[in-house]
């Protein structure tokens, strides 16, 4: 097309765009453009009543003047004034970048004529913004969107089906059918006036859905839009879902370079702080409490089975386990596991406050079918304290291909729970990330067992020794000295031995 024809010429227009470092701002023009914007909204008579409460409220200051929530990864408090319906879209879409609403003012009701049919969306969005930030202080992003159906141009009836002859001819005949119409917020009215034209006018004729958004906090004001056209016969009031979203979307990248936002800071920190615990030399608060209730209140049953029901198993101290679950959940971080594999229900004590820092699902299995288990994975095992020939069933429908599996148990014994597990989680095509458990039998078999999956293996509490009823500790002081002499002695026997093997050859 001709790049003149609507009279511009793009050449000229995109030099207005370009950066002059020389120029020097004109202030008393910025001053005459602002006043310019006042004297249009001080016209505008919108009024939000949640805003007015808390214009009146005497707890409103200490309500948005409170710090964001720094262990939910926030470190800004914003507000807004948007749909409410949208909100939850704003809230999802920002919190990744550490910003916090404190609260959304979305009750706004036109006060005068002026506010519903002169102003434009732009003026009421940056009113809205302007006066939420005046109560709270905080930066606001507001919203407004206009909707518009294009007039009909006279139209040729000549070789059109009767249909359309008909429709033409009453577009013709009927000014408010074929007039074009535009109104800067979206109601009940888009629907009724969308389905009183849709009979008499071409499925194609076009409506417009247009989202303005204003971000405004006391010295700077920024606008960013959503665009959507929709043909008459599929235009509703919920179309302004779609360039709500796109505006959402254009003012967070807008705001991110504004501000320097980081898309998940508050997960990076926290996976470094994670890794640095878990790599740094000595044990954590939790394990030297784990270890302690376990030499206090563990004891030795027949069969060399440990019993700490006292406060893990029928009786559970929680905050205990929530300590604990903190600690062995940064041990994981850095295998980033979208998923916890567990066995019901000893293994939930550990499992379910793991899923709670590392925020990802948890999935037992069960060692029963249920009537809702149609089709399930399966695996058999045995251990002392549930027996020979039993197993582990766990729904197909709760683990896929994709998912990155943490294996999580109160005991590692034998590791026969443990290896079913991956075995299922090996038959679901899922990726095993690791096993982490509370307590680990070190005396027995199972670290070695599970080798051969090579997976990382974290346990918070390692039991060296149950011999003669007596709990010991591998990370206990004395019984480490006794080990390391106990090998030393070893070694010397054996470099004795391999001594006297030559001398008696040469005898």
């Amino acid at each position: 097309g001709d790049a003149t024809a609507s009279g511009v010429h793009f050449n000229a227009r995109a030099d207005s765009f370009l950066f002059d470092s020389d120029s020097e701002e004109d202030e008393e023009e910025l001053q005459r453009l602002e006043q310019e914007t006042l004297d249009r909204l001080a016209k505008i008579q919108l009024r939000s009543p949640r805003l007015d409460r808390a214009a009146k409220s005497p707890n409103a200051k200490a309500f948005f003047d409170r710090e964001p929530d720094t262990l939910e990864g926030y470190d800004r408090m914003w507000v807004s004034a948007i749909d409410n319906v949208c909100f939850k879209n704003l809230v999802g879409l920002f919190r990744n970048y550490g910003v916090q609403f404190a609260d959304n003012f979305g009750d706004w009701q036109d006060g005068c004529l002026e506010d519903s049919s002169v102003a434009t969306i732009e003026d009421i969005a940056s009113y809205k913004a302007r006066e939420v930030y005046n109560i709270t202080g905080l930066p606001c992003i507001a919203s407004r969107t206009s909707f518009e159906i294009e007039p009909i141009p006279t139209l040729n009836t000549g070789g059109s089906s009767n249909n359309n002859m008909g429709r033409a001819a009453m577009a013709n005949s009927n000014p408010r059918v074929a007039s074009g119409y535009k109104f800067n917020d979206v109601g009940m009215h888009v629907d009724y006036i969308c389905d009183a034209l849709r009979p008499l006018s071409e499925p194609t004729r076009v409506t417009r859905f247009k989202t303005c958004l204003c971000y405004y906090d006391g010295e700077m004001e920024l606008f960013d839009y959503g665009i959507c056209d929709v043909d008459l016969h599929f235009s509703n009031s919920l179309r302004t879902f779609i360039p709500m979203s796109q505006a959402i979307n254009e003012m967070m990248q807008k705001l991110t370079l504004t501000f320097g936002l980081e898309y998940q800071s508050w997960l990076q920190a926290r996976l470094a702080e994670g890794i640095a615990g878990a790599t740094a030399a000595g044990s954590g608060p939790a394990s030297l409490k784990l270890r302690d209730r376990v030499l206090k209140e563990g004891k030795v049953l027949p069969n060399d089975i440990i019993d700490v029901s006292a406060f893990m198993d029928s009786k559970v101290d929680v905050n205990l386990m929530d300590e604990c679950a903190k600690e062995l959940s940064n041990r994981f971080l850095k295998e980033k596991p979208n998923k916890i594999l567990t066995v019901a229900t000893t293994g939930l004590v550990i499992a379910l406050p793991m899923a709670k820092y590392l925020q990802v699902p948890v999935v037992y299995a069960r060692k029963e079918r249920n009537v809702v288990m149609a089709d399930t994975f399966k695996a058999g095992y045995s251990s002392k304290t549930v027996g020979k020939n039993r197993e582990l069933l766990v729904s197909k429908s709760h683990v896929d291909e994709e998912d990155r599996v943490l294996i999580v148990d109160d005991f590692l014994s034998s590791g026969a729970s443990q290896e079913a597990l991956l075995r299922i989680v090996a038959e679901s095509g899922a990726t095993a990330v690791g096993v982490g458990v509370l307590l680990e039998k070190a005396y027995e078999s199972g670290r070695q067992s599970l080798a051969g999956f090579d997976v990382p293996i974290q346990s918070l509490c390692r039991i060296a020794s149950v011999k003669d009823g007596v709990i010991q500790l591998l990370e206990e002081v004395g019984f480490d000295r006794m080990q390391q002499k106990k090998k030393m002695k070893e070694q010397q026997q054996l470099q004795k031995q391999q001594q006297k093997q030559p001398a008696k050859e040469d005898a």
